[in-house]
């Protein structure tokens, strides 16, 4: 038996996902590891950890098929937006920050609304936000220059995993598309934005196509990792770009959406695409692809708060009962009628990506009375999660564009939250069987790289449909009607955000 492995670098964990000729999962190893947030908007983690967790999972799941089965690739997918400064030694100088680290919001405000912001987004395709490695360099050479004087490169985790493993300085292009300075046009470092943090390419990883085949494991990890020299090893590329693959969404009429802890909304089209107000991203996924979307950091996790803050003897009994918590309280608000009586809730309790790309937005109840109850405010919770992914999906497609919505995530555990989602975004949401989306798209990329398939589009052939949720159409034409105040509502709580923002602050140090 051949198998392919996908390795996926993520925010909470590393998963290695072992997959057979016909793209089916045939086992897994995952290991996790915690967000460190010592102070207000940090967001870091332990690289050296990652890198473990990188070489524990490869470890496990190749000493499995070690005498039944022949590895033919192992491809890699990781999260983006992250950021590590080395010295000249390319020993690390600080902890990977991640794309949830909010402490450059000063500096990629700056920028929004000027002439050099709008030349950044358009040359490289992300919006101006503090979740990037460019708005991060500047904050860090704004308030640590010390440290800026003994960086040598500056890298994300990716590159420093390959660098550990292989010994090459080196990024994919759709990683380095998160990076906020490589030119999603000529595909290239952006000479303007380089010139704006005088930083020289030289500080920079070699870019590469996602299909490049690695050189040889170095010695060290030869040993460390028992693996044979005949395995391919290929760069691959980042974690949302490969989860369209992994899910079969390939093309413009086809959009993924992913609801974890965060969510997004991507499609895959043969040119860039540019949003008027910069309110969404183009990636590039390989030569001739790029992925455009948005992406919110108010998902599921968002109900995760609730499910602690609103309806706790709820949650309490099912926990004392052994049932899950969360069907319990979703059973709960299942009859509240759509719009919780009048209820909206705007969700953004950890700042915003899209569509507002502003890390200072928080969250708000609209309308609230006294007749009222917690299962309505669950229900807009969930209802304000949604909206708010129907305007990221209005600022990426054209109305008539798509004809299916692929979707992945822990908000598929719930017929409730997963028929919410459909009914509010109008369009059947379609579930693939593989839930590993963006291993399975790294290692497409590999058989790629391998020659088993000449095109990516190949990949669909492979993605089996296990579940399709319709729109129930009497319930999406009240949210229709729903809609356009929570939008309104939106944009006119948008020019309080700096100042709540402020007074938060204020209060905090009296």
């Amino acid at each position: 038996m051949n198998i392919s492995i996908g390795i996926d670098i993520g925010t909470t964990q590393t998963k290695a996902v072992a997959f057979d000729e016909q793209a089916q999962v045939i086992d897994s190893a995952y290991f996790p590891y915690p967000l460190i947030q010592e102070q207000p908007g940090m967001a870091e983690q332990d690289q050296e950890l990652i890198f473990h967790a990188v070489c524990t999972v490869i470890q496990q799941l190749t000493e499995r098929f070690s005498k039944e089965a022949t590895i033919d690739v192992i491809s890699f997918s990781s999260a983006m937006h992250s950021l590590i400064l080395c010295d000249e030694q390319m020993v690390p100088l600080t902890r990977m920050i991640t794309w949830a680290d909010t402490r450059a919001v000063e500096q990629a405000e700056r920028l929004k609304n000027t002439p050099l912001g709008l030349s950044i987004y358009q040359q490289t395709g992300t919006p101006l936000h503090p979740m990037t490695p460019f708005a991060k360099i500047k904050w860090l050479q704004e308030t640590q220059p010390e440290l800026i004087e003994r960086t040598a490169y500056y890298i994300g985790i990716k590159e420093y995993i390959i660098y550990r493993l292989f010994g090459k300085l080196i990024t994919d292009y759709s990683t380095a598309s998160g990076t906020g300075y490589f030119d999603i046009h000529q595909f290239r470092w952006t000479k303007e934005v380089l010139d704006y943090l005088n930083i020289s390419e030289k500080q920079l990883p070699e870019i590469a196509p996602p299909t490049m085949e690695m050189p040889k494991l170095q010695a060290e990890m030869q040993e460390i990792l028992k693996l044979e020299n005949d395995i391919s090893f290929v760069l691959g590329g980042a974690d949302g770009p490969l989860s369209n693959l992994g899910l079969g969404a390939f093309g413009e009429d086809i959009a993924a959406l992913t609801v974890g802890t965060s969510g997004a909304i991507r499609f895959i089209t043969d040119h860039p695409q540019l949003h008027p107000d910069m309110e969404t991203f183009c990636y590039v996924l390989d030569q001739s692809h790029w992925v455009v979307g948005g992406a919110t950091s108010n998902g599921a996790g968002i109900f995760d708060w609730a499910s602690q803050t609103l309806m706790q003897e709820v949650t309490q009994q099912a926990i004392a009962q052994g049932d899950n918590p969360y069907d319990a309280l979703l059973s709960a608000i299942a009859f509240v009628p759509p719009g919780a009586n009048g209820l909206l809730f705007q969700p953004y309790l950890l700042g915003e990506r899209a569509p507002l790309w502003d890390a200072e937005a928080s969250g708000s109840f609209l309308g609230l009375q006294r007749h009222h109850t917690e299962k309505e405010m669950m229900r807009a919770i969930l209802e304000g999660i949604c909206l708010n992914l129907k305007r990221i999906l209005e600022g990426i497609c054209q109305e008539g564009q798509l004809s299916e919505l692929r979707a992945t995530g822990g908000f598929a555990r719930s017929y409730v939250f997963r028929q919410l989602m459909a009914d509010v975004l109008g369009y059947p949401l379609v579930f693939p069987a593989v839930s590993e989306a963006s291993a399975l798209g790294a290692v497409f990329l590999g058989w790629q790289s391998l020659g088993k398939i000449k095109e990516l589009n190949e990949g669909k052939k492979w993605i089996k449909l296990e579940t399709q949720v319709p729109v129930q159409k009497n319930i999406h034409e009240i949210y229709e009607i729903i809609y356009p105040t929570f939008v309104d509502t939106q944009q006119q709580l948008t020019s309080t955000y700096k100042r709540l923002a402020h007074l938060r602050q204020s209060l905090a140090r009296t």
